[in-house]
Formats: structure tokens, C-alpha cells, sequence
């Protein structure tokens, strides 16, 4: 291990600061020839109404703001009730159609569904426990509907209609929400089936139809929200790890960074960094080829994740370079992982590496813009020195040095990724 007490020490208290360098840019302006459109016609220009044009975007301005109100529980909503509306009408065209003394039942189930639909229409994303409201009540009206219904077919085609709330809860809802609705689902369609029996056959063939119309709904929503959700996954892994050695990539490893540099400064611990480069690989490629090479990659990772701490973050940041993020009580310690990360390597690997370790202490600042990305590119442009002192100095060696207190900002700066080793 090589340490130099003279080497310049780097100053992080704003993360992310290098010389800065400025030009005086002569700013060119050209005149560009235009072809002007307008109202009125004349020799040889071309005319292009600016009426339709304006109108056509103010109308997709409207339908992106329309459709950005609702989400798709809210929309399923909307589609569902507004079937149930003109209900009264249909009921004033043939009276007979709904059951003696059930006028003023009716009554209240329009009200209801005016309600939901109007209060969807306005509100637009509908709040979990609001849409439970709503569902609920929902399935009870509709069921309502069904008993008060004297056509058959009629009462039927409402029946199925219990399976479009659990379906709908299926969409977004959690699982324990989408159980009782399909559970209240089913016991009203039970219920209904037993309303006006013709014979046990007949009871039975409606039970069994009403617990299928209701749970073969549900459960094509959910397979297909649990397959999007897998897709979703699966495209977020891929977009946050290194294809090659299973490793976070440079995006995947800030994202996880603010939650250990929080821990780590939550512990009063310091900050550990490691850039680990691996020595000649341009000419293990060249001799060998990039077959061999990218083998040697991935035997250079299994060494690291083997000699690396518990609690550290390991990604690829180039063609062979690694990084490793960790906490760490001081530069001894720091220095003692990353020596022996290197034994590691030299033994299990055809190729040596040459690692510059940073060692900071951290603290934490409650307000401001999360700064993760600075932080690391910081570390990152401090350990590259040592790395470069290390190759200088002969290859197959640790260069270790501490660092002036990093001042982070903790936060978020890109989606979820894979959890670090």
C-alpha cells in the first residue's frame, strides 16, 4: 500500500468542484430567409388558413389535459355508471319491468350512481379509500338493481355487472381490497341467485354462473397487471445493471447511493470509496481477445464481491474499472478492504488490478437539492488520482488517503434500481 501524506488533499465541501475553465464564444447571427404564411393571397404566395391549425392543437391541448385527469380505475368508473343512468327511463317506458312498491328503491340507486359518476367526472383520480366507498356501495346497488329488475334476462345482464368493481379494484388497488370486493361480489351473487327459484337446477347453474362471471374478471386484470408489473421490473434491473458482470451500471449505482450514504452518516461512520482498475487489460483484449477479456471481467468480479465488506455498493463504471462504496472507521481500515480486495484478485485472477481508495467523513444536510450525483463524481475524480499514482508506482498496489468532509444533500435523483450487494 502506498500512502503520500503531501499529496494534495481533496476539498469536498461542495461536491463536484474542478478549475473552472471559460471562453469568450463569438456569437454568430445569420439571417435566415423565412417563408412568410398569410391571410390574404398575393401573386405567387402560398396560402395556409391559420384558423383550422390554431383550433386542431387548442383540441389536443383539451383531450391531453381530458385524459391526464383520470386514470384507468377512475375511467372504469365512469363507464360502469353511466350504463346505470338511463335505467329510470327505461323503467318509465315499461313500468312493468320493475317490481310493485320498488319505485322508491330505484330512486335511490339513480341517486347514488349520479353521484359517483358526477363526483368522478370532478374529481377525476379517485383516492383508494374513496374508491372503496363508492365500490362497496356500488356492488350493493347494483345488486339492488338486479332484484328489482322482474325481466330475467334483464336481472341477469345486471348481475354481471358485480364482477366490473373487483375487476376495477384489480387494476390499481391492493390485493387485500380486491379480496373483499370479490368476496362481497360473490356473496350477493349467491344471494341473487336464490331470488325467485324455479328449481334446485336452476339455483345451482346461477350460483355457479354468478362466482364465475365475478372471479374470471378478476383474475385476467390481475394476471395482466401482475405481467406488466414483471415487465416493469425486469426493464428497470436491465436499465440499472451491467449486462456482463450482473453489477449496478453507473445510473443504478446512484440511486442506491443515497440510501448507504444516509446510513453511513446516520452512524457517524465514515465514507469509504474504491475505484479499482484492472492493469494491461487493453493488451489482455489485443493478445487475447475480448472473449478472454470479458471472462477476465467476470472473474475480476467474483474476487471483488468475495473480498468486499457486507454493507458496500459495487458497480462498473467503465470498460475495467469498479467502484465500491462502503462505510468504513478510517483509512487504515479503508486501506486494509482494499488490499484486500487486490490479494483477491491476484488469486483467483489471471490479472492484477490497481485500486485508489478515498476515506471521507460525512454529514448530512436536511434541505437543498439532492446532491448523490456530485458526491460520487467527487470521489470518483479524487480515487482516479490515486489510481493513476498506483500505475505510476509500478501496478498491483493500493494508493489510500483521506479526504475533507463531504456535505450531501440526501435524495432521489433517478428511478429505483437493484439493491446493492
Amino acid at each position: 500500500m502506498y500512502t503520500d501524506p503531501d499529496a494534495p488533499r481533496g476539498d469536498i465541501d461542495a461536491p463536484g468542484a474542478v478549475p473552472s475553465v471559460s471562453a469568450e464564444v463569438p456569437s454568430v447571427s445569420a439571417e435566415v430567409p423565412r417563408t412568410r404564411w398569410t391571410d390574404t393571397a398575393q401573386s405567387g404566395d402560398a396560402v395556409m388558413p391559420e384558423g383550422p391549425v390554431t383550433e386542431n392543437i387548442r383540441l389536443g391541448r383539451r383531450t391531453r389535459t381530458l385524459v391526464g385527469h383520470f386514470d384507468a380505475r377512475s375511467a372504469a368508473v365512469l363507464l360502469s355508471t353511466s350504463g346505470a343512468l338511463p335505467l329510470p327511463l327505461l323503467a318509465f317506458v315499461s313500468p312493468d319491468i320493475i317490481r310493485e312498491g320498488c319505485w322508491p328503491y330505484l330512486g335511490a340507486i339513480w341517486v347514488f350512481t349520479l353521484i359517483v359518476f358526477s363526483t368522478t367526472a370532478i374529481v377525476g383520480r379517485l383516492s383508494d379509500r374513496l374508491f372503496a366507498v363508492f365500490g362497496m356501495i356500488g356492488m350493493f346497488g347494483i345488486a339492488g338493481s338486479a332484484y328489482i329488475v322482474t325481466e330475467p334476462a334483464a336481472a341477469g345482464v345486471i348481475i354481471t355487472l358485480l364482477a366490473a368493481i373487483p375487476a376495477i379494484s384489480a387494476m390499481s388497488s391492493t390485493r387485500r381490497v380486491v379480496l373483499t370486493f370479490s368476496v362481497v361480489a360473490i356473496v350477493l351473487a349467491l344471494g341473487l341467485a336464490f331470488v325467485d327459484p324455479s328449481s334446485v337446477a336452476g339455483v345451482l347453474v346461477k350460483c355457479g354462473a354468478g362466482v364465475a362471471n365475478v372471479m374470471v374478471p378478476v383474475f385476467i386484470v390481475a394476471a395482466l397487471r401482475s405481467s406488466l408489473e414483471i415487465t416493469m421490473a425486469r426493464y428497470a434491473v436491465l436499465g440499472d445493471t451491467d449486462p456482463l458482470t450482473g453489477l449496478l451500471n453507473r445510473r443504478g449505482f446512484l440511486t442506491r447511493s443515497s440510501e448507504l450514504l444516509a446510513e453511513v452518516a446516520a452512524s457517524g461512520d465514515q465514507i469509504g470509496f474504491l475505484l479499482i482498475d484492472v492493469d494491461h487489460f487493453k493488451a489482455v483484449n489485443d493478445r487475447l481477445g475480448h472473449a478472454v477479456g470479458d471472462s477476465v471481467l467476470v472473474d475480476t468480479v467474483v474476487a471483488i464481491n468475495r473480498a468486499a465488506p457486507t454493507r458496500s455498493l459495487i458497480g462498473r463504471f467503465g470498460g475495467e474499472e469498479f467502484v465500491l462504496l462502503c462505510p468504513t472507521t478510517g483509512q487504515s481500515a479503508l486501506a486494509a478492504t482494499a488490499e484486500r480486495i487486490r490479494l483477491a484478485v491476484s488469486s483467483m485472477s489471471t490479472v492484477t488490478v490497481s485500486v485508489g481508495a478515498v476515506t471521507a467523513p460525512l454529514s448530512s444536510r436536511g434541505t437543498g437539492a439532492p446532491n448523490i450525483s456530485q458526491v460520487i463524481d467527487h470521489l470518483t475524480h479524487l480515487a482516479d488520482r490515486w489510481v493513476y499514482v498506483a500505475k505510476s508506482a509500478g501496478r498491483d498496489r493500493v494508493v489510500c488517503l483521506s479526504s475533507s468532509p463531504i456535505h450531501f444533500v440526501a435524495g432521489d435523483q433517478s428511478s429505483p434500481g437493484p439493491t446493492g450487494r
